[in-house]
């Protein structure tokens, strides 16, 4: 834990240094393909396809300290599908991502700004599910994401895959993995 705060600070001090920079980017996305990948505890083992449809709001404060490379800091809420556990669907964890984020544009000068882009952080679980009234608690876990989109003048168009990991504590120790490939579509202010 303490490797990812010396992490968000060091990205933080970068981009204070740069100038007339700051900008907000607000995006919505919805997840497809996803999988619960391992739910493992001493009463049950299972790998499971999510059931319904999962969303997520996200905002972003980033920086532009060189060009073409973009830092910054993101959080946002994301709704996790429910997975089914021995015959009955349990809606597990909704998270509150924390991360920094690191982007790449390949094209500074054209219209459309393709770009690669990573994030690395936290997820705050954040639930009122079945799984929190049976007594099972979820904890702060592991959150990246990994994907690429285009910029066209201030909208954002993107497709990541990302991971969610949280330990569950209470009738179901063990832990979540929640992996899944998300569309998103955004649009960016300059503060």
């Amino acid at each position: 834990m303490k490797k990812l705060y010396m992490l968000m600070f060091f990205i933080y001090s970068i981009v204070s240094l740069a100038e007339d920079t700051d900008m907000l980017e607000f995006r919505m996305g919805i997840n497809f393909a996803g999988k619960y990948k391992e739910v493992h505890t001493t009463d049950f083992k299972t790998d499971s396809e999510p059931e319904g449809i999962g969303y997520e709001f996200i905002v972003e404060l980033i920086h532009e300290p060189i060009p073409n490379l973009i830092t910054g800091l993101g959080t946002g809420y994301q709704r996790n599908s429910e997975v089914r556990i021995e015959g009955t669907n349990y809606g597990i964890i909704d998270t509150i991502p924390v991360y920094a984020t690191v982007k790449y544009r390949f094209n500074e000068t054209g219209i459309y700004k393709p770009y690669i882009k990573l994030n690395l952080g936290v997820s705050i679980p954040y639930t009122k599910a079945d799984l929190d009234r049976t007594g099972v608690k979820a904890e702060t876990g592991f959150y990246y994401s990994l994907g690429g989109g285009v910029e066209y003048k201030d909208m954002i168009i993107d497709l990541s895959y990302q991971y969610n990991r949280n330990k569950l504590k209470g009738q179901y120790d063990g832990k979540v993995e929640f992996s899944r490939l998300t569309l998103g579509i955004g649009y960016r202010l300059d503060i």
